[in-house]
């Protein structure tokens, strides 16, 4: 259902960036100072790929037929990816409370916590329902929404934490990979509660193609580093670059089985130029004249009556229509 040229500019666009990621990464950063030494000259390659691809997918999804499919949609690896999803958020909650908090700010941290709580346990929902194929959202659509208020949460702490940073470069890319994980979860909550199906259904494959793009440039790079044992230049925590990457693949996946799912089928119209009912009512049967004249005839040369005959009409009292209808 989703278009080959969408793939392909989602696809292209990843070509670029990534491998400039990681050569930027892995090559030309400072551990020493977190700035890449070849100034912003690779930063603004990645960035000009990713807007550039980003505004084609919006463009292009706006193309054609809305990728409506009949809902639920059942997908084992979609199921897998929100369960690992799930399991991640809802640990981050615990890390954060018990052992190293994910923003300095214990109030914030608290909220944050709560959020990630709630947000893994309707990714654990959401993940049995695209293993048992059921649409969970359809008659309690309000636990969908778990997931956005997480990244609207998460945005807030994020704004805290980077608000004393200098490294900008690491600080975007983090925080649109948020916002598009955010968008792509709100599309999605929609389209299962069954608001603006065709928008939504939009929706969803533009920003959840822009998630997966911005999570690939931003968590993969950073595990690398980590593996490496290079200290990241960015401060947000090593277990949300997780819960990022695992919603991320999440979306990929739950995309892959709208590319194959049916179509829903279109809703009927009807035509503007459609004739209004008949009415049914029984019309007054047009006089015979031909019998009427005759027996005027008859009575005029017998009698010598001038008597004519007129058309029987509804009598203008309410009470006597019964009787004329009759």
């Amino acid at each position: 259902m989703i278009t080959k040229r969408i793939w392909r500019i989602f696809l292209i666009t990843l070509i670029i960036a990534l491998p400039v990621r990681l050569y930027q990464t892995l090559c030309l950063l400072e551990p020493e100072t977190g700035f890449y030494s070849d100034g912003f000259v690779s930063t603004g390659i990645v960035f000009i790929a990713l807007m550039a691809g980003c505004v084609l997918l919006y463009a292009d999804a706006a193309r054609g037929k809305a990728p409506v499919p009949v809902l639920p949609l059942r997908s084992k690896p979609a199921a897998v990816t929100a369960a690992i999803a799930g399991l991640l958020f809802i640990g981050q909650s615990a890390y954060s409370l018990i052992a190293a908090p994910s923003v300095e700010n214990g109030v914030m941290n608290g909220i944050l916590a709560a959020a990630d709580l709630l947000a893994g346990a309707a990714l654990l929902c959401q993940a049995y329902g695209h293993a048992a194929g059921k649409n969970l959202w359809e008659r309690h659509p309000l636990p969908a929404l778990l997931p956005p208020l997480w990244g609207c949460v998460c945005l807030v702490a994020m704004f805290i934490t980077y608000s004393g940073s200098v490294n900008i470069a690491e600080n975007v890319y983090d925080t649109f990979s948020v916002v598009f994980l955010l968008l792509a979860f709100f599309a999605y909550a929609k389209l299962h509660a069954g608001m603006e199906t065709e928008r939504s259904a939009r929706g969803i494959v533009r920003f959840g193609l822009m998630a997966v793009l911005f999570a690939a440039v931003t968590v993969i790079p950073e595990l690398l580093l980590l593996l490496t044992g290079v200290t990241p230049a960015t401060s947000y925590p090593v277990g949300m670059y997780l819960m990022n990457g695992a919603a991320a693949l999440f979306l990929l996946f739950f995309l892959l089985a709208l590319h194959r799912a049916e179509p829903a089928p279109a809703p009927r119209e009807e035509p503007e130029d459609a004739q209004e009912p008949v009415s049914e009512e029984p019309s007054a049967s047009p006089a015979e004249p031909d019998e009427t004249e005759a027996f005027a005839g008859k009575l005029q040369e017998a009698y010598g009556a001038e008597e004519t005959f007129l058309q029987k009409e509804k009598s203008p009292f309410p009470k006597n229509n019964s009787e004329n209808d009759g």
